[in-house]
């Protein structure tokens, strides 16, 4: 089953965007992501903040870029729900 049948065949709630608009909104969150992170780490590698408070930013890079495969390559929701706590966990 390819990744386009199988995720229309999940039980979507009412409010959920339609699958064409993932690839547009995901491209326009990693511009930012891009633009804020790189002021993070610039400021980190012009030591004008420590190393550690990028670390949430590292891990949150990790989690955010592992979603994809875990959700659309294994199609595993139970460990793609784990990714997607671990990413709002960096965020706080």
């Amino acid at each position: 089953m390819n990744t386009y049948s199988w995720y229309s065949q999940l039980i979507k709630p009412t409010w959920a965007p339609p699958s064409w608009l993932f690839g547009p909104v995901w491209t326009v969150l990693y511009a930012i992501i891009t633009v804020s992170f790189g002021t993070v780490f610039y400021k980190v590698f012009t030591k004008e903040i420590p190393w550690v408070v990028a670390l949430p930013f590292v891990l949150n890079l990790i989690f955010n870029f592992a979603f994809t495969p875990i959700q659309f390559g294994l199609k595993n929701n139970l460990l793609a729900s784990i990714d997607i706590l671990l990413v709002v966990g960096t965020l706080i």
